[in-house]
């Protein structure tokens, strides 16, 4: 049971006016709003706009000569702490898109890599996901998509 005028001194600390301007909050709603955006579309696919990039980024790193990365660079490409990371990658190895081993140049760390199952379901998804590209586009304008990723990129150099 509060006690009585304990109310009044949480309601003098809270300005919602000052609290609506929250650069996080915002950030977060906007970012929920495009996740819908993805999700929807790459629905038919059974993968989210999250499991997308985590394939995407080890299919670049296959690309690239490196067939496996640590859960370490992983988590750094994609921005994740490890814990989300490794929450977000059972799915994708239950489905065996992605496979979890030691490292080869250090037994000790956990590895994670695409496999072909898992290459293919990128490559299935990336229609839907360039209709996504295009909404967004469509929805903010081009000028106006290139300046936002511009500044989400600054702001991640600068946050980091």
């Amino acid at each position: 049971m509060s006690r009585p005028g304990r109310g009044d001194e949480a309601e003098s600390v809270i300005d919602m006016r000052e609290i609506s301007g929250c650069t996080c909050l915002r950030v977060r709603r906007t970012a929920r709003q495009l996740t819908g955006i993805y999700d929807r579309l790459l629905e038919p696919t059974g993968l989210t706009i999250n499991q997308f990039g985590l394939l995407a980024h080890l299919h670049g790193a296959k690309e690239a000569g490196r067939p496996s990365l640590s859960m370490g660079q992983l988590a750094e490409r994609v921005g994740m702490d490890p814990t989300t990371l490794n929450r977000s990658l059972k799915p994708l190895a239950a489905q065996r898109l992605v496979a979890d081993m030691a490292d080869p140049r250090d037994r000790r760390v956990r590895a994670v890599a695409i496999t072909q199952a898992g290459r293919r379901k990128l490559a299935d998804a990336v229609a839907p996901w360039r209709q996504a590209q295009a909404r967004v586009e469509s929805e903010l304008g081009k000028h106006e998509t290139l300046g936002l990723n511009g500044l989400l990129d600054r702001v991640a150099a600068r946050l980091s």
